[in-house]
């Protein structure tokens, strides 16, 4: 035996890299080691939010291009990363052929991937392969098939997202005088059409006030311009509180913390559900399944998110909240 066995995710955001987890668990757990090299998009942030992940030893970036010359630069990237790791086996939870291309050239003994009918399927040593018939399929069906087809063993959906104990230590720190419990609003979203206008936000936070004393806006440095000024409005001095400056490691941590979770679809709410917390998601363009027991989701319709209430978001917290017994959690940082 020589050589790491790479695990190729190729999407681009946290929260697929979320979806991807169990699957990851599972390839790692078919070797002697226990781990895989994981080889992401660096949009994906996987070094960080894997930091303390035991199943991935190592994350290497293959950034992915835009120019008429993409598909070659792509094939010559991953092909360098398999001449320099020299992995017994590469598994691509993806349909393209790129690395599959790469991975042949550079003569790794093992390739695996979706297949799906598609060029890929040439380069690949061992099937099965997913049928045509799963194009169409939501990726989270596809990596159930994938797992299945491979004899992987997958109990649970759940990520899981493990902790890193010195972002658990630095939240509790920083917020250690704030009442709870607390909800935290993920305000950020990757497009306008994921992202909820502020203002319904602050109506939100202000319906709620008899529920949660500390309400934790998450976001970006690029949400501070818009968000501030509404956040500065509220009636309540200092119960709002602006969170643009938490590097990934402690965003997770303050939502592992916090009573519940309320947010755009994006990267926050998929840690959330991923963190073990209640999390509720105004669903926009290509709404995410609700793939956690923690997840609820609330849908516009039409993929408008515009058209979600401010009556229907406090109305999906406030039940949630009530039935389930929400309350902030003390998590050990070690």
């Amino acid at each position: 035996m020589s050589g790491p066995v790479l695990v190729y995710a190729p999407d681009r955001g946290i929260g697929d890299l979320m979806w991807h987890l169990p699957t990851i668990r599972a390839i790692a757990a078919t070797t002697p080691e226990g781990k895989v090299v994981l080889v992401a998009r660096p949009a994906s942030r996987a070094a960080e939010v894997l930091a303390v992940e035991p199943t991935v030893d190592r994350v290497l970036y293959a950034p992915n291009y835009k120019d008429k010359l993409k598909g070659v630069r792509e094939v010559i990237d991953f092909w360098k990363i398999c001449r320099a790791e020299t992995p017994r086996a590469v598994w691509i939870l993806e349909k393209i052929d790129r690395p599959a291309i790469a991975a042949a050239l550079a003569g790794v003994p093992e390739r695996r991937g979706f297949g799906l009918g598609h060029g890929q399927e040439t380069f690949l040593t061992t099937g099965p392969y997913l049928p045509k018939s799963m194009r169409p399929a939501h990726r989270i069906d596809k990596l159930e098939a994938f797992e299945k087809a491979h004899g992987l063993v997958v109990t649970s959906r759940e990520p899981a997202l493990r902790l890193d104990p010195k972002a658990l230590v630095a939240v509790k720190a920083r917020y250690a005088d704030r009442p709870g419990p607390w909800l935290t609003l993920g305000i950020g979203a990757s497009e306008p059409a994921r992202t909820w206008p502020a203002e319904r936000f602050a109506a939100v936070s202000m319906a709620l006030a008899d529920l949660f004393p500390t309400v934790f806006w998450l976001g970006g440095p690029g949400d501070a311009a818009r968000v501030t000024p509404v956040i500065a409005a509220q009636p309540a001095a200092g119960r709002d509180v602006a969170v643009f400056d938490l590097p990934l490691d402690q965003g997770a941590a303050l939502i592992a913390l916090s009573a519940g979770f309320l947010g755009n679809d994006s990267g926050p709410l998929n840690v959330a559900a991923s963190v073990g917390r209640p999390a509720v998601g105004l669903m926009g363009t290509s709404p995410v399944p609700a793939y956690s027991r923690w997840l609820s989701r609330l849908d516009g319709g039409e993929g408008r998110i515009a058209d979600i209430s401010v009556d229907q978001a406090v109305a999906a917290v406030r039940t949630r909240f009530t039935d389930e017994a929400w309350a902030n959690r003390d998590i050990a940082a070690a």
